[in-house]
């Protein structure tokens, strides 16, 4: 089941005009591109000098998030100069009543992925630490992360029997012994959890949304979109949340990139305390955990099957970084 997204045909005239004004080109045709997990207005824009626009933003059927984040979006974009080899070229906005676009590189020529190989994995990685690097000097041109939704994730499932039901219910056959083991490891993983927005390590412009969906190769580099979720937060989140995303779309392992994104930072002389390690894992899978099992959300049909495809290979890292026994088999029905 797709997204139910705006079609071409929905954007007003007074908006096309926009476009080509703002372009310096006439339209030719346009289409709809799906793809992402929301309603979001999202176009492929053909001119008829050749050139195609990729065109995101909200308009028919958008929900509030989406216009929420669309100005947090557009002022990355705008004002960030340190997404600029990672990411689209933007070519400015444009607005009418309902309707609001950005106007980016189209990127439908470059690679996607999955498949990953270990080289690709290897790119991405490398290419992530220099962003963060170069965007040090930026951090005040976004906001910074909000801790809930987190650090209180384990917590959470400790505390509610809604939230320990969700979680448990992802192990169908395998319930009992999901619950022997959450039982067992809990404790330990809470306190690390919390640890993760400690002041005490590098902190920096993040994307915070790094998936494989979001991103494309470029002549060999990483370039990133969907900035919507661009904020101040510790660097190693947008790492420890991709791996994860890599692992479960048969790329290589956290074990295996994050001594590269480490090595890179290095190189710059920032280095991670052992805790930032251990709590982006723990984060992160708890984060999973939290989500995974609970119920569709009717405009976010395929989330939750992804969020599930990810909290695998989250448990894994966590449990094999902290020695801790390793979960039972997910045998949840798709």
């Amino acid at each position: 089941m797709r997204e139910l997204k705006p079609y071409w045909r929905d954007v007003p005239l007074a908006m096309r005009n926009q476009i080509e004004q703002k372009l310096g080109g006439t339209i030719r045709w346009a289409t709809q591109v799906v793809g992402g997990y929301g309603p979001t207005a999202t176009f492929r824009i053909f001119l008829e000098d050749g050139r195609t626009i990729f065109a995101k933003g909200a308009g028919q059927g958008s929900i509030e998030e989406n216009w929420r984040v669309l100005p947090l979006e557009e002022a990355v974009y705008r004002d960030a100069t340190a997404i600029a080899p990672i990411s689209p070229r933007y070519f400015g906005s444009v607005s009418v009543d309902g309707w609001h676009l950005l106007l980016l590189e189209d990127l439908r020529n470059a690679k996607k992925v999955p498949p990953w190989s270990e080289v690709l994995a290897l790119q991405a990685i490398r290419d992530i630490a220099e962003f963060h690097v170069r965007g040090l000097s930026e951090t005040g041109k976004v906001e910074a992360i909000a801790n809930k939704g987190v650090t209180d994730n384990w917590l959470n499932i400790k505390n509610n029997s809604d939230e320990r039901n969700y979680f448990l219910g992802l192990f169908q056959e395998n319930r009992n012994e999901a619950e022997a083991w959450l039982d067992a490891v809990i404790d330990t993983l809470i306190p690390i959890e919390a640890e993760f927005m400690r002041p005490d390590q590098p902190w920096g412009l993040i994307h915070k949304d790094i998936r494989s969906d979001n991103l494309r190769f470029r002549n060999g580099t990483l370039v990133l979109f969907d900035w919507a979720l661009a904020c101040r937060g510790p660097l190693i989140f947008d790492v420890g949340f991709f791996f994860p995303s890599i692992e479960s779309e048969g790329g290589p392992s956290a074990e295996r990139l994050l001594p590269e994104y480490k090595r890179i930072m290095a190189s710059h002389d920032i280095d991670f305390p052992v805790f930032a390690e251990q709590s982006i894992a723990v984060a992160t899978a708890g984060f999973f955990a939290s989500r995974a099992g609970k119920p569709p959300i009717p405009l976010l049909p395929r989330l939750r099957y992804i969020q599930r495809l990810q909290l695998g290979p989250a448990l894994r890292w966590s449990s094999n970084l902290l020695g801790l026994p390793f979960p039972p088999t997910l045998n949840f029905n798709d």
